[in-house]
């Protein structure tokens, strides 16, 4: 969505609004309250429905994309420190398996990481609440 704005301004010759960033922070931050929602409330659905390595890697790019843009607060940044870095070996782990062991690992590593995911999403929850 956000890549979509940017090109939008960017093929116009448009400046950008003094406003953007200010905006494409609340829309992060928003889009993380969803997030958060979504691992607290929904993540018994996403597993059933074999859904969670896929949500996993939504997540683990949209706070790379934060990070790299400086779009969340350094608070709510600490907050989700520990969730990165699981999510970041998760990714690593992934990247360096086999094709044929890809399967097996994302199933075993998401089942290992779900609970301690679910409970970091908890605290993710209460600070995007707290800093709304």
């Amino acid at each position: 969505m956000i890549a979509l704005l940017v090109m939008c301004f960017h093929v116009a010759g448009n400046k950008f609004p003094s406003s953007f960033e200010s905006t494409v922070r609340k829309i992060i931050r928003l889009l993380m309250h969803v997030l958060s929602h979504i691992y607290r409330s929904h993540w018994q659905h996403l597993v059933e429905l074999q859904l969670h390595p896929h949500f996993n890697t939504l997540v683990y790019h949209v706070m790379l994309f934060s990070k790299q843009f400086a779009l969340i607060d350094a608070k709510d940044s600490d907050v989700l420190k520990e969730l990165f870095e699981r999510l970041r070996r998760h990714s690593v782990a992934m990247s360096s398996s086999s094709a044929a062991s890809e399967l097996t690992a994302t199933h075993t590593n998401s089942q290992l990481i779900s609970a301690q995911l679910q409970q970091q999403a908890d605290v993710v929850q209460n600070a995007t609440e707290l800093s709304s």
